[in-house]
């Protein structure tokens, strides 16, 4: 699924509900957050800052997907790389895990590398404050082997200005883990 398609067929194995997060193009948290009628807070596990070594380190191993940290995937004419960030967050709800979220963001533009790294404007918000609709790339979804999470990884991506490739994993329950909190 890419930011021009309006519809997509996922497998028959997701609920109505669990497609909509699983094509979400970057509002996760505001359709959790109607959902239960809560505030949805962010938990910051991780998020380092790194530099390329000389191996091109844009790689993307699809047999290790599920399991394996996410990097971005090659580019033929790649860009200069001003930086990298490692980043692993939690999404809560309710003080309830929602979401948990593994990224490698790929920042070849000078004005976006300030703004994260003095201005500390969040990886997610930087789309939104420079005001820009980045493309969206559904990469694959899937569930773990014991049926306790479903899964997407996908790319946003802004020309060759920045490159986010991320894993977001959701509990089974997600959308039955607040109670009665969203009556």
């Amino acid at each position: 699924m890419s930011l021009r398609e309006t519809s997509i067929s996922l497998p028959k194995e997701f609920s109505p509900l669990e497609r909509i997060l699983l094509t979400a193009n970057g509002n996760v948290q505001r359709i959790l957050s109607a959902f239960y009628n809560l505030s949805i807070t962010v938990k910051i596990l991780k998020n380092e800052k790194t530099f390329p070594s000389a191996k091109n380190p844009l790689t993307l191993d699809p047999p290790q997907l599920p399991d394996s940290e996410i990097v971005s995937p090659e580019s033929p004419t790649q860009p200069q790389i001003l930086a990298e960030f490692d980043r692993k967050v939690q999404i809560l709800c309710n003080n309830r895990v929602v979401c948990t979220a593994t990224s490698t963001v790929t920042l070849c533009n000078a004005e976006y590398l300030r703004l994260i790294d003095q201005e500390k404007i969040g990886i997610g918000q930087l789309f939104r404050y420079l005001n820009i609709l980045p493309d969206f790339e559904l990469i694959r979804v899937g569930r773990d082997e014991s049926g306790d999470n479903f899964w997407r990884v996908y790319s946003l991506s802004s020309g060759d200005n920045v490159h986010c490739v991320l894993k977001e994993v959701f509990p089974k329950n997600v959308f039955s883990m607040a109670g009665d909190a969203c009556l």
